[in-house]
C-alpha cells in the first residue's frame, strides 16, 4: 500500500469528521497502529483543526444567557409539561469526542451562531429581518474560516508528503551565538535540486530588515531567496551540490553575499 496516496485520500479526515463507515473506521485503526506515519497524520489534523477551531471561537453577549432563559420559560409557561430529558453518560461516546474535527466545530458552530443571534436580536429588538441579516453575516464569516481551514489543510498535506518523501534529507537548522533559541529546517532533494524551509523560531525582522536563505556549495554561500511569513514549508530556488544551508539577516531586498548577522545554519 502506499501511505502517500491513502493519506491524500481523503479517508483519514473522514475519520476525524466521525462520518467515514464503520469498515472505514476499522481500517484507518488497524493501518495506524502499523504505520506510524499515519498516526502522525491523524495526530496532526486533529491539533491542527482543533487550534483553529479555539483561534476563531466567538463568545456571545454576557447577558445572553438570561434573556435565553427568560424566553423559554415564558414559551414553555403556556405549554404542556416536557418529558423528562434523558441523561447520556459523560463517557458515552468519548472516542468519537475525541476525532472532532474543526469542520465538525463549524458545522455546530454555523447552528448555534444561528439559534443565538436569532434569539438575542429577537428577544432584544423583535425584528425579523434584524436576526435574518445577523445570521447571514455569520454564515458568510464562518464560510471564510472554513475555507481558510481547508486551504491549510492542504498545505499540511504537502508538508507530510514531502518530510516523508525518502528523497528529501530534512536539515534542522540551529541557532548561533546571536540567537541561541532560533530554529528552522530545510528539506532538500539531491536529485531534482527542490529546497523547501519551514521557519521554527525566528526573531522579528526589524524595519528594513528581511531574512535571506543561503545553501553552501563548494565552501560559498548561494541565496536561495527571501523568507516569507507564514506556516508550513515555502519553496526557495532549486540548488544542487549543497552541504549546508544558513539564514542570515539582511536588508528587505536581500543581498548577493551574506553581509549581515547569521542567525541559523545546519550541515547535511
Amino acid at each position: 500500500m502506499n501511505m502517500n496516496e491513502y493519506i491524500s485520500s481523503g479517508i483519514l479526515e473522514s475519520y476525524v469528521l466521525d462520518v467515514a463507515t464503520p469498515e472505514e473506521m476499522k481500517e484507518v485503526e488497524m493501518y495506524a497502529s502499523m504505520h506510524p506515519e499515519i498516526k502522525l497524520e491523524l495526530e496532526a489534523i486533529e491539533k491542527a483543526m482543533h487550534s483553529y477551531a479555539t483561534e476563531h471561537s466567538i463568545t456571545p453577549p454576557p447577558q445572553l444567557k438570561d434573556k435565553i432563559l427568560a424566553q423559554i420559560a415564558a414559551e414553555t409557561s403556556n405549554s404542556s409539561p416536557a418529558k423528562e430529558p434523558v441523561t447520556r453518560s459523560m463517557n458515552e461516546g468519548a472516542s468519537s469526542n475525541s476525532r472532532f474535527s474543526t469542520w465538525s466545530i463549524a458545522a455546530s458552530l454555523l447552528f448555534l451562531i444561528s439559534a443565538t443571534f436569532a434569539i438575542y436580536y429577537g428577544v432584544q429588538n423583535g425584528q425579523l429581518n434584524s436576526s435574518i441579516n445577523k445570521m447571514q453575516q455569520a454564515n458568510t464569516a464562518l464560510s471564510d474560516s472554513v475555507k481558510a481551514l481547508a486551504s491549510n489543510m492542504d498545505q499540511i498535506h504537502n508538508d507530510m508528503a514531502i518530510m516523508q518523501d525518502t528523497a528529501y534529507k530534512v536539515v534542522k537548522l540551529k541557532g548561533l551565538k546571536i540567537s541561541p533559541e532560533s530554529k528552522a529546517m530545510v528539506c532538500w532533494s539531491p536529485a531534482d535540486k527542490k529546497v523547501y524551509v519551514e521557519i521554527d523560531k525566528l526573531p522579528s525582522a526589524p524595519s528594513g530588515m528581511q531574512y535571506q536563505l543561503w545553501a553552501i556549495v563548494d565552501g560559498k554561500p548561494v541565496s536561495e531567496g527571501m523568507l516569507t511569513a507564514g506556516n508550513g514549508l515555502h519553496h526557495m530556488r532549486d540548488v544542487e551540490h549543497a552541504q549546508a544551508f544558513a539564514i542570515s539577516l539582511e536588508k528587505a531586498g536581500g543581498s548577493e553575499t551574506p553581509k549581515g548577522d547569521i542567525y541559523v545554519m545546519g550541515a547535511i
